[in-house]
């Protein structure tokens, strides 16, 4: 018996028809491999007692109705778990599970794998190497930000208050009507480039009006013209804190495919989790600066965009010819990696 719960993004946005694919995948591997048991599957994608889209009342039903179940497969698929530990504790309970399985973006997790890299193969433009090479250093770095939350307010006032604002091309979301306060309250005007929303029109993601007019672009460099004049890439996270999980996404992949050095705005366990999977990282390039073991990652990065203000453009260039060994057999690693996820992803038990 299965039951299954828990919604999915809608088969028109971005990731939408390959969540729904997958779900639908596990569930029939969870039959396959546990025909005798009574499993309950958990897609976790907005899945909480602080969403209202009615899947939590299904829960809560199920404990009214005092339904038992012997095993609980929790499924990240895009975005981290939401869900509270004592939430889940309270299903374990409730239900008398005796086995918890957790699927998909969970790094500390033996059924682990990245849907973002399965997809990426796919849904990412096969760039050739001249399309997204380094063609100058007009600018030290890059760091596109949509969504507001308070660590990239914080990053751009950093920025600001350290006069490298201008060194870098850098956006930032308007908060929306009706929208979840990312910025916990705090203040700031809206950075935006002239992008056009033209690629993503049919991706219900997309509204001019959301987050200052940023694109919400999941699967591409960007604007090659911008890209090919800037020399570090900025992956700002969705996860920052270093308690947290380390949740890799489509931002680390970017610089992945675009031959580029990048440093985490995130969880600084990300390097670590990189390293174990075949990445290089290009923390050497600055080593006074230790970025994976870093206590307060945004003054670090201010650090790093320090040391690189202080370079001449022919010092990042050749720095950049440096790299381009490791950051080639990153391209490469990416897509072995992606269809080394696959496998997982099809074969999970």
């Amino acid at each position: 018996m299965l039951t299954k719960i828990g919604t999915t993004f809608p088969s028109n946005w971005t990731y939408g028809s390959e969540e729904i694919e997958i779900f639908e995948k596990t569930a029939q591997q969870i039959q396959s491999k546990f025909p005798d048991k009574r499993n309950l599957l958990i897609n976790t994608t907005w899945f909480g007692p602080q969403f209202d889209n009615g899947e939590w009342q299904k829960i809560k039903k199920l404990f009214s109705d005092n339904a038992r179940f012997d095993n609980l497969f929790l499924l990240s698929v895009i975005d981290p778990l939401y869900l509270m530990q004592k939430d889940i504790s309270e299903i374990c309970v409730r239900f008398g599970i005796k086995e918890t399985y957790r699927i998909g973006m969970f790094d500390d997790s033996k059924y682990e794998w990245n849907f973002h890299a399965i997809v990426g193969d796919h849904l990412m433009p096969k760039y050739e190497s001249n399309d997204v090479m380094l063609k100058s250093c007009d600018k030290d770095f890059l760091c596109y930000q949509r969504k507001p939350r308070a660590w990239r307010v914080d990053f751009v006032k950093l920025l600001q208050e350290n006069n490298l604002f201008e060194n870098g091309i850098i956006t930032l979301g308007a908060k929306t009507e009706n929208d979840h306060d990312w910025s916990e309250g705090r203040s700031w005007e809206p950075i935006t480039l002239d992008e056009s929303h033209e690629p993503y029109r049919n991706d219900g993601q997309n509204n001019k009006s959301h987050y200052g007019g940023i694109p919400n672009d999941l699967v591409t460099v960007g604007n090659l013209d911008i890209w090919n004049q800037c020399f570090l890439y900025i992956s700002s996270e969705t996860v920052f804190n270093h308690w947290e999980p380390v949740f890799v996404n489509e931002r680390i992949w970017k610089p992945m495919i675009g031959l580029r050095p990048y440093i985490v705005q995130g969880n600084p366990k990300t390097y670590g989790w990189l390293e174990k999977n075949g990445f290089k990282t290009f923390n050497k390039y600055w080593p006074h600066i230790d970025l994976e073991h870093s206590v307060n990652v945004l003054n670090d990065h201010v650090s790093v965009l320090k040391f690189l203000a202080s370079k001449s453009m022919d010092d990042k260039m050749s720095m950049y010819q440096d790299m381009l060994p490791d950051l080639i057999y990153n391209k490469q690693r990416f897509y072995e990696f992606s269809k080394e996820q696959k496998h997982k992803m099809e074969n999970i038990f």
